[in-house]
């Protein structure tokens, strides 16, 4: 029975994950996190682990993030924060057991902010949007340090590049958790209070590709089951379409049934234009893979916030 120590186990990623492998009997799951003790940002937290639990995979859902307000206000929180945990992370599997496998998400912010469409050979060809600098140049932090202990200490990676992520199991907190799910948080408030006005942060008009994380559970899953860590490294987890900040709203506003006025806080920022991940490569790599559709995935995860706030 192979283990898999999940680290941010009990986060967005981390619970889907859960819930995916729940099913399958031949994989003993171990979450980690602040929540249970396991400091990441301590090397001897994660060493322990390594220790203790012995994993043949690591998934490091591990992160401090949140929305681009969030990150924008803490960025050197976030950056040292996660600046740690990778080193620590991969210097704790250099010292316990260099044949752990390590599947690592990474984040589309990370991509120079003027690329429409982000293509896995042009990643490192420009600057990030100030925005979200912080968080996005953790990734590419994490990136070579993984790149690094591969080649000094044949450590092994899959870096799986991931758009905005939504769905169930997020923070509940609107400022914390991941853009869509903040819109459909504050709009079941709004709905709730009987609000005539639905503020939305920043013009409306970035467009987003948008990516539903029991999907991205699902995808680990099937990398875990057939041992697919040979792969394009980083690999864009793409459809290559996106949608505006705007037609979401107007999306969850049509799901919710609600009559509401839309408005705009362009005091906020909005991040880059347009985020849209190149699919070429994810397509080759996975011609059977099928997505979520949005609409699926939105009432799917207005069900879950209607559930939990």
């Amino acid at each position: 029975m192979k283990t898999i120590l999940i680290f941010g186990g009990n986060g967005f990623l981390g619970n889907n994950l859960n819930n995916i492998f729940s099913k399958a009997k031949e994989y003993k799951i171990i979450n980690l996190s602040r929540r249970t003790g396991c400091d990441m940002t301590e090397y001897s937290s994660v060493k322990k682990a390594l220790i203790d639990y012995n994993p043949s995979i690591i998934i490091n859902c591990a992160a401090n993030v949140g929305s681009v307000n969030y990150v924008s206000t803490y960025p050197a929180d976030v950056i040292s924060e996660n600046t740690l945990i990778h080193v620590n992370l991969y210097k704790a599997i250099k010292e316990v057991n260099p044949s752990i496998i390590v599947i690592n998400p990474l984040a589309n912010c990370s991509y120079p902010g003027d690329a429409s469409i982000q293509k896995e050979s042009e990643w490192w060809e420009g600057k990030m949007h100030e925005s979200v600098e912080s968080f996005g140049m953790t990734k590419k932090i994490s990136y070579i340090v993984s790149k690094c202990y591969e080649k000094q200490y044949k450590i092994k990676t899959v870096n799986l590049m991931l758009g905005g992520g939504y769905g169930e199991h997020d923070h509940l907190d609107e400022t914390r958790t991941h853009a869509m799910n903040g819109i459909i948080i504050r709009m079941i408030k709004s709905q709730n209070s009987g609000d005539k006005d639905f503020v939305v942060w920043g013009t409306g008009t970035p467009i987003r590709e948008w990516v539903y994380m029991p999907d991205v559970a699902k995808l680990i899953k099937y990398i875990v089951d057939n041992e697919r860590y040979d792969i394009p490294n980083p690999i864009n987890v793409a459809q290559n379409h996106g949608i505006s900040i705007t037609d979401i709203v107007n999306t969850v506003k049509n799901v919710l049934s609600y009559d509401v006025n839309i408005v705009y806080d362009t005091e906020k920022q909005d991040g880059a234009a347009i985020k849209i991940l190149c699919s070429e490569a994810f397509k080759q790599t996975f011609p059977d893979f099928k997505f979520t559709s949005l609409e699926e995935g939105i009432h799917n995860t207005i069900k879950f916030y209607k559930s939990n706030i």
